[in-house]
């Protein structure tokens, strides 16, 4: 192990310091994506990065990425990779603590003046949330040479700004980004250490978990249309609400999901809107976004599948329409087989138990897998809180979180017979 070893103070301390840029006038914290609050996060942490000495850059999709150079310079890269970007009102964690350990895996390798044949990359990907407008990855999904045409420049946010407006005042040329776009060969492995988001590994008492796959995710947005009328003299028999429907249907998820036979299946509606939403007018519309996430796609197939049946029969029989459209799909990515071997051998020669556990969230991990060998770790969240201000991980698990990852790199790096003995 590096002698100078992992600061865990260091770590909490730049959370902190991160987070505390997310102040807003309302006294909530937020940095999403593309706002001043996000850029004073990025702006203080490349200066962290240049503090012991690396000029991190921005590509052309808004990544910011720091390089520490190895002994073989033109040699595949370790990239290590998070997010910056958080929710509205998120917590200290997400995201942000992958960013925050990989600058200390850099800083530590600068101090004990140690260079692995490697280079290590650290890169901040750009709105891994897309909370602004709606999908998320982008930076990852252009750093992995994923086409960028979910990503339409005509996009609104709240505010009727366009993507296209929003990212050229961030300094971002939409039609270049795909240009930030690596090849496969240039990467040696990408590796993301996370917040689990869930209470696996609180309940079991672990300080690491291994990734096996990521789940798929599916969303789409349903329209169900009746007639809007009066809801004193429209008798229930004469009734066309669409909302009766869209209720029933969005009842039965749960039990549809638990008959779909997988334990990690979820579907969730977050979303609905009534139409002309008025307290003495039957719903004439009700349109709502259905999300499905599994690690096989067959399963949320088959659960959108038996949802729609569902819903048409209910509709059909209230003499009502359904239209439904596709608003995006990811599919479900394994974590590559011999980077999970290379985190557990990590975890052994840390003295840390591990447990082997899919990512029902998504992750800056899921695009960058579809190009390159990739692997995630995660430490616990405290109750399985995220995306809230109560987000919390002891500092005992982050430090092993840090210290898994750091050795991690130090494994693969030796996979090309480089000894690590001396550090």
């Amino acid at each position: 192990m590096i002698k100078t070893g992992i600061s865990s103070k260091r770590i909490e301390d730049r959370l902190e310091a991160i987070y505390r840029c997310g102040e807003k006038p309302d006294g909530t914290y937020a940095r999403i994506a593309f706002s001043s609050e996000y850029r004073r996060g990025r702006d203080l942490f490349a200066d962290y990065c240049r503090g012991f000495g690396i000029e991190p850059r921005e590509d052309a999709a808004g990544n910011l990425v720091a390089r520490y150079e190895g002994l073989d310079q033109d040699a595949a890269a370790i990239v290590i990779g998070s997010h910056l970007d958080t929710v509205a009102n998120g917590g200290r964690y997400d995201g942000a603590y992958g960013c925050v350990a990989g600058l200390e895996i850099l800083e530590a390798l600068s101090i004990a003046g140690v260079r692995l044949h490697h280079p290590v990359e650290l890169v901040v990907f750009m709105d891994e949330e897309g909370v602004r407008f709606g999908n998320g990855l982008f930076g990852s999904t252009a750093f992995s040479g994923g086409g960028l045409n979910g990503f339409d420049p005509a996009d609104l946010d709240a505010d009727d700004l366009s993507r296209a407006a929003v990212m050229t005042a961030w300094g971002i040329d939409v039609d270049r980004a795909a240009q930030a776009g690596r090849p496969p060969e240039s990467i040696l492995a990408f590796l993301e250490l996370h917040v689990e988001q869930g209470r696996v590994l609180d309940r079991r008492g672990l300080f690491v978990g291994i990734v096996s796959s990521i789940a798929g995710v599916l969303r789409d947005e349903i329209e169900i249309r009746g007639e809007s009328n009066h809801a004193g003299s429209t008798m229930m028999p004469d009734r066309k609400d669409a909302l009766v429907p869209a209720a029933a249907c969005i009842a039965g998820l749960p039990e549809l999901v638990a008959g779909s036979g997988s334990e990690y299946a979820v579907a969730t509606v977050g979303r609905i809107h009534v139409f002309p939403n008025e307290i003495n007018v039957v719903p004439g519309c009700c349109r709502f976004n259905l999300e499905i996430r599994d690690q096989n796609s067959s399963v949320i197939d088959r659960i959108r599948e038996a949802f729609y049946s569902g819903l048409e029969q209910a509709a059909s029989a209230g003499g009502l329409s359904v239209e439904k459209k596709n608003l995006s799909r990811q599919a479900p990515s394994a974590m590559a087989a011999w980077i999970q071997d290379e985190i557990a051998s990590a975890c052994a020669i840390c003295g840390q138990e591990a447990m082997s556990l899919p990512s029902g969230a998504f992750h800056d991990a899921l695009p960058m897998s579809a190009r390159f060998p990739t692997g995630m770790i995660f430490v616990p969240s405290c109750g399985g809180i995220s995306h809230s201000p109560l987000e919390a991980t002891d500092a005992s698990a982050l430090d092993a979180g840090c210290q898994v990852l750091l050795q991690t790199v130090l494994n693969i790096d030796k996979r090309k017979g480089v000894s690590h003995e001396s550090i």
